[in-house]
Formats: structure tokens, sequence, C-alpha cells
């Protein structure tokens, strides 16, 4: 446990020695009637990328993901996401959220929209397999 804790303190300088910026949301994924709650944790280098992770709120990690290039990897997936099927619709969309979300406006695109509101929150929606994804910013930074 001490061993994670030294890991993370140590990426997390790297981090902040890199210039690279965070960016916490709080999240919630509805899919077809199920809620998964948590915290998405980003980072944006200077070169664009961004790497992430998403973890409920007991600490449990869902996925990780990697931005570059205009293409999301979800990386880690847990074990009960971990499908072909489901990682395929996780790549598109968030390669769909991480290359829109600094965008000032709405976005659609084919089965895809970003909706800003006005308390800051972002919502995503996947039309074609009804998942909503809702991207509230975090107050307290880590």
């Amino acid at each position: 446990m001490i061993r994670c804790f030294v890991l993370i303190s140590i990426a997390l300088s790297l981090c902040i020695a890199t210039g690279a910026a965070e960016t916490e949301y709080g999240l919630l994924m509805q899919v077809r009637g199920r809620d998964i709650t948590g915290l998405c944790i980003m980072d944006t280098a200077t070169d664009g990328s961004v790497v992430g992770t998403v973890v409920n709120e007991m600490g449990v990690k869902a996925f990780d993901f990697t931005y570059s290039n205009g293409r999301a990897k979800v990386l880690n997936v847990i074990g009960p996401m971990n499908k072909w099927y489901i990682r395929k619709v996780l790549n598109r969309d968030f390669t769909f959220i991480l290359s829109n979300i600094d965008k000032p406006t709405d976005v659609t695109c084919k089965k895809r929209t970003l909706k800003r509101q006005a308390d800051g929150d972002i919502i995503v929606t996947n039309s074609k397999y009804k998942i909503s994804y809702t991207f509230t910013p975090h107050k307290g930074a880590l």
C-alpha cells in the first residue's frame, strides 16, 4: 500500500514538473437505465495529449484512457466492462469527448452530441447505444 502511494506521488510530481494541466470532473455514466458514478481525472500535456482515469467514489478504478493524435484508447478496464464491444464504444465515445471538450459551443457528430450547460456541466450523449455521460467540474482539486 505504501509503495502505491509513493508511486502515485512520484507520478503526480512528474505531471506537475512537465507542465501538465490536471482537470477533475465528477462523472455520471447512464447506460440503459443503470448509473455509474465516480471521478474522471485528466492530465493534459503541452502537446495536447491526455492521460486520465475513471474511478468510483470508493477508489476502485473503472478504466484508464489516453488521447493523442486525435484518438482515444481505453486501457485497464475493470472486469465486468472488459468486453471488446464495450471497449470499442468507450474508445469512440472518449475520442469524441476529448476532441471536443475544450470547444466553447455545442457539438453534434452523427450519433453523438456534446452540450454545455449554464452551470458548467458537460453532457455527452451517444444516441445509438443510449449512453449519457455527464461531466461536472469538480470544485476541489487534489
